[in-house]
């Protein structure tokens, strides 16, 4: 009984700092990193619950050089073009321009901004593979029937756009191998009423840190993206509760639940052995 005791004062110790989940019978241990506003599970890899044949390093991105960084430099309160040069500081780049045409092989950061994109429908803002475009504290929204995508080709590496640091995003949908991550201050919304998280050329995936928000057109669009959308790893699939509720807009629960989730079965255990010597 007292090893058993030590085990547990060790279980909660450790819980105190970290996050304890488990995915299809296998439990792991999530340390937080040092911002806590971003799921640790994110740091830009796939979901760990992905089987081994569909994971892709993507660590492609954190090589490119730094010469591919591109950062907003805009002076206008509000923005219509994405692709518009003046927009951007080219500076630490061999870029000129932001082509329209071609997806986007640079490292995109965007901060203080508010974008109202209006390119004609489905035109999309393609990211290149192994490439990101991030916003910090910038509010982006695609007038049209528009969103982010990754690039259709034969390669499995995905794309990433980070939305963080108070931001949001409105879009009708994401597809073609687009990983989304989204922090604890932020919120992406995709209203598209079909497939908006769209997995039929490659797979797309959301992240949400503890506390985001995901708004989908209707709830029966949670159920049919479910198995796309997850906290620590989880899917919506796999565990509903991972999100609570305010009309259609999903909030990621605080990661505690699962630390209470995950000692609860070892105290009721060792309540009836203590009944049951």
């Amino acid at each position: 009984m007292k090893r058993t005791l030590i085990t547990l004062l060790s279980i909660i110790s450790v819980a105190e700092s970290a996050v304890i989940t488990s995915v299809e019978g296998n439990v792991f241990l999530v340390n937080p990193t040092e911002n806590p506003n971003i799921n640790p599970v994110i740091n830009i890899q796939r979901p760990i619950q992905i089987s081994n044949e569909e994971v892709v390093d993507i660590a492609e991105s954190e090589d490119k050089k730094l010469d591919m960084v591109i950062t907003w430099d805009a002076d206008e309160e509000e923005i219509y073009d994405f692709y518009d040069a003046p927009n951007w500081d080219f500076s630490q780049s061999d870029s000129l321009e932001l082509d329209r045409d071609s997806a986007i092989t640079n490292i995109l950061t965007i901060t203080d901004a508010l974008i109202l994109e209006d390119s004609p429908s489905y035109s999309n803002i393609e990211i290149g593979d192994g490439f990101s475009v991030t916003l910090k504290s910038t509010s982006l929204t695609f007038q049209n029937n528009n969103g982010f995508t990754g690039v259709n080709d034969n390669d499995d590496v995905v794309s990433t756009l980070n939305i963080f640091e108070g931001s949001d995003m409105d879009a009708m949908f994401s597809a073609i191998g687009l990983e989304i991550n989204v922090d604890s201050t932020s919120s992406l919304t995709l209203r598209g009423a079909g497939d908006s998280i769209n997995s039929q050329t490659e797979r797309s995936i959301v992240n949400l840190s503890p506390n985001a928000k995901l708004t989908l057109s209707s709830l029966d669009q949670f159920a049919v993206q479910g198995s796309d959308i997850y906290l620590n790893g989880v899917s919506f699939s796999q565990n509903p509760s991972i999100l609570k509720f305010n009309g259609t807009t999903g909030t990621a629960i605080p990661e505690i639940n699962f630390v209470l989730f995950s000692a609860i079965p070892i105290i009721l255990l060792l309540g009836n052995k203590k009944r049951h010597p």
